[in-house]
Parts: C-alpha cells; structure tokens; sequence
C-alpha cells in the first residue's frame, strides 16, 4: 500500500457543514492543510446544508456539497457539485479522509465505492446520532485505520473495530510565535469559550465566582434556549456575560485578557443527563495557551488527557465541584508575574512538542505504518 507522495491525492469528507468555527469544524480544516501542506493534493469537501446529515431520502444523492482543493497548505480553488458527483470520484484518491463518520447513513455511500487500494482514516469528532447504527453494519477491513483525536477518543470504540489509534494536533508552529498581547497583571477577568450547551457545565464556573470577580462566556446560543435562561439566573448579582457569537479576533482578545480560561464540561448535565463525549480531545486548552492564558479544566477524561500532556495536572478540578475550582482560582490570582509566564512557558513547549499541525499528518503516516507492521509481526507469530 506504497503510495507515490509527489503524486498522491487525498480526500476529507466531512458529514457536517464546515461554515462555522467550532472545534469539530476547526480541526478538519487544520487537518487538510497539514495534509496539503506535506506535499499531498487536498480536496476537502462538505455539505452546504446541515440538512444532509439526517437525510435518508433519495435526494440526498442531489444535495449540494463544497469543494476546497488545497495544495501547500492553502486553498487553491473552490466549487459546488452534487453528492452524486463527488461519490463518482472517490475511487481517483489515495487517501479517504471520513470525520465525523458517526454523524449519518452518508458514510456507507462513501464507503461503498472505496477500494482495497486506497487507506480509509476515520475520525470521530463527537456528532454520534448514526453511532449505535454505524457499529452493528460495520465490517473491518484492513486498509481501514481510526485515528482518533485522543487516547480517550479512541479508547471509547476499542472493543469495537481493530486498527484505532489517536494522534494528538491542535497548534500551528506560526501560531506559538505570538507574541503576549499583555501582561499577567493587566489580566483582569475570567472566560470561558464554547458553544453554549448544558454539558459544558458554564454554571460551575458561575458557582465559583465572587461578587469582584468577571466571568465572560464566549460562544453562541438560542435566544429562548432553556440553558441560557438558567445560565442568566444563577448569574444572578455577579458579573457574568455572554457575549453571543463573535468574530474569532474577538474571542482571541477576551482570551488574550483572561486570568485564565476555564473548560468546565462534564459528563452529567445540570439536568442529570449523562454524556460520555462531552469533550474529546479539548482544542479549548490549546487556544489558551496561544494567547498566553493559563486553562483550568474539570477532569472530564479528554480535558484532563491533554493538561496531563501539557504538565498542567494541577489546575484540573473534580467535575462539577465548584468548591475546588475556586481555589484554583485564588490559587492563580496570587501568582507573580513569573510564575505565571513559566507554567505558560513550560506548557506552551509541550504543545510544539505534542500538538502540533505541522507534522500531524506525517505523524498520521507514521501511525498507519506501525498498525500494518504490528499486522505483520502478529501473523509470524
């Protein structure tokens, strides 16, 4: 399954739209400019409408789809085509990128017309409605590999399917260069970023804070969503914002400000609802630490994976337990100068060290190659 690099083509199919800038959407883009940027042709492509995902109907066949070719890392051209079209296509690829793939029944379309000669990479990015359907169809085949996005991502489907692994990204190289846009000192509240939904546990953050303190949530919400109207009463007589959907600039800036960012996810909402991927990977942290600001996480299993990773285990809290989280946050505040720009610093490293995008899709390869030659040692034996 040699492939010729200077000639290769890969292709990501992403199940869900890619026109707004979560972290799910962030990291399939991220992923096809590293692909792109290894010296592999990259087309990325993605349905114009949520819509397609959960139609099961004939016409989904004629839904629109856009297509990004990059090459060297940036997008080349873009076009419109019908999923009928692309699914004509899919045999001409090296490499079948699938993310999202428990997402909707679209994934057995494409996987249809793939061939023996081709490496299937899969990647769950935490839309799981087709999830229960996708493991009971599923046949494993060799020349399909998971590479999830964590340890804990892919340690969820391990007793599901063979050939799945993780590898770490989240940082461009560019990215760490940045320079500090102020000081500790000039840091004058807290944030936390995300789309506003229950399992991401924003009123714990609420909980712990006092009356001088600010907290800002930056991520957008419906206007009569029943979390965001008992996220407005816990906030009641403290200073806590939600600023709505904003320009990622802006997100930086209130990030760049922050004493610290804070990801709260949880596996039990505030309404007792249970959820085992509330975060898989925690691409939230990485941002942080870009714009020089310390995270401080629950210990849900994915978030508490990277600042492990990233030797910042003791600003993780007990989910849920608002209690321990404010002392962190006093912890934090009495920081010096210097001992907050070194927990920076030394974290900072370990992302170039662990996460970066530049290499991600080598590291990709790598991988692959130590699955098959695994295969091998294993059939000897």
């Amino acid at each position: 399954m040699t492939v010729n690099q200077k000639n290769a083509k890969a292709l990501i199919f992403s199940l869900l739209p890619l026109k707004k800038t979560g972290g799910g959407e962030n990291y399939t883009l991220n992923c096809a400019s590293s692909i792109s940027a290894s010296g592999i042709e990259c087309d990325l492509i993605s349905p114009c409408e949520r819509e397609f995902v959960s139609d099961r109907s004939a016409g989904r066949f004629y839904r629109t789809f856009d297509i990004r070719t990059l090459i060297g890392g940036d997008i080349s051209y873009e076009k419109q085509e019908s999923f009928r079209e692309i699914l004509n296509q899919v045999a001409e690829y090296d490499f079948i990128c699938i993310h999202q793939y428990l997402a909707g029944i679209s994934v057995y379309d494409f996987l249809l017309l793939t061939h023996s000669k081709q490496k299937v990479i899969f990647t769950n990015l935490g839309f799981e409605e087709n999830g229960i359907d996708f493991w009971i169809r599923y046949n494993s085949l060799p020349n399909h590999f998971f590479i999830e996005i964590s340890e804990y991502s892919a340690y969820r489907f391990k007793k599901l399917t063979k050939n799945i692994s993780y590898v770490y990204a989240g940082a461009w190289k560019k990215q760490l260069k940045k320079v500090p846009a102020m000081t500790f000192s000039e840091k004058n509240k807290f944030v936390s970023v995300g789309r506003i939904l229950p399992h991401k546990a924003y009123e714990v953050a609420i909980d712990a804070l006092n009356k001088e303190q600010t907290l800002i949530l930056v991520g957008p919400y419906g206007e009569n969503d029943p979390y965001k109207k008992y996220l407005n009463t816990k906030s009641s007589g403290k200073n806590v914002y939600l600023s709505g959907e904003i320009l990622s600039s802006e997100r930086d800036n209130y990030i760049a400000s922050s004493i610290a960012l804070i990801a709260n996810s949880a596996s039990i909402t505030y309404q007792n609802q249970k959820f085992d991927n509330s975060e898989l990977l925690g691409l939230v942290i990485i941002e942080a630490l870009l714009n020089n600001t310390l995270p401080i996480t629950s210990d849900q299993p994915a978030l508490k994976e990277v600042m492990d990773a990233i030797e910042l285990e003791y600003f993780v809290y007990p989910e849920r337990d608002s209690k321990y989280l404010r002392k962190i946050l006093e912890f934090v505040i009495s920081l010096t100068e210097e001992e907050y720009s070194k927990l920076i610093e030394k974290a900072r490293k370990n992302v170039e060290d662990k996460f970066l995008w530049d290499n991600y899709w080598l590291r990709v390869e790598d991988k692959i190659a130590q699955i098959l030659e695994s295969k091998k040692v294993s059939s000897k034996i």
